[in-house]
């Protein structure tokens, strides 16, 4: 359930306890993989509920990035220890004031940012704010992405939110191979080599299927 709150923080607290519980690998990487899956369900659940004219050139590429994650969890979930537990992750309540705080004066300070790309950096502006975006959170850019798509084209909103998944994902693959042990960085990292491709395919050929 880590993954509806932060998949970062599923993938920093497993790949801590990776270095010093080897024999619990495969679970631990199956747990991470299934934040990451979580993580863009919740996107497209967000962008369902704020505007749903961006979730048909979103659905593909989350689609095939969640599927890819699945099913490696569902590997590495055959290969486990069934016996061995993972314990949930400690996390913060998300509703409470504090964090509400937080959250509303970053997706404020995006919305912001996105203005100024859109104004002084047309065209690849917005693609580089929402890759910097993703390197530290994914909901923030997804919210102002689904604003942004009421005006301006579903595509470039779409392309945008799935470059800060990506970023996210190689962040969170980042945290594995320097934190976690042997047994956990390989099959995260290949799973993430997977994402990447998969995401990076659907960007490449969203001209094909969603035309601008």
């Amino acid at each position: 359930t880590g993954g509806l709150v932060s998949s970062t923080a599923v993938t920093l607290s497993f790949a801590k306890r990776g270095e010093d519980e080897p024999h619990a690998s495969a679970s631990l990487a199956c747990g991470i993989l299934v934040a990451w899956t979580v993580m863009f369900a919740r996107v497209l659940v967000m962008v369902l509920a704020v505007n749903r004219d961006l979730l048909p050139p979103l659905l593909p590429p989350f689609a095939a990035m969640g599927l890819v994650a699945l099913l490696a969890a569902w590997l590495l979930y055959r290969q486990s220890d069934k016996a061995t537990a993972v314990e949930d992750v400690p996390l913060k309540n998300p509703f409470s004031l504090t964090s509400a705080v937080k959250f509303g004066l970053l997706f404020a300070a995006v919305l912001l940012m996105v203005k100024v790309a859109q104004q002084h950096f047309p065209g690849g502006g917005i693609y580089v704010l929402a890759t910097l975006a993703g390197l530290t959170d994914v909901d923030a850019i997804t919210l102002s992405m689904a604003e942004y798509a009421r005006a301006n084209p579903v595509s470039t909103a779409a392309t945008a939110i799935t470059l800060a998944a990506l970023s996210n994902t190689v962040v969170k693959a980042g945290m594995v191979a320097s934190l976690g042990g042997a047994a956990l960085r390989r099959p995260v990292l290949v799973a993430s080599a997977g994402l990447v491709l998969v995401g990076i395919g659907s960007l490449v050929g969203m001209d094909w299927w969603w035309p601008a």
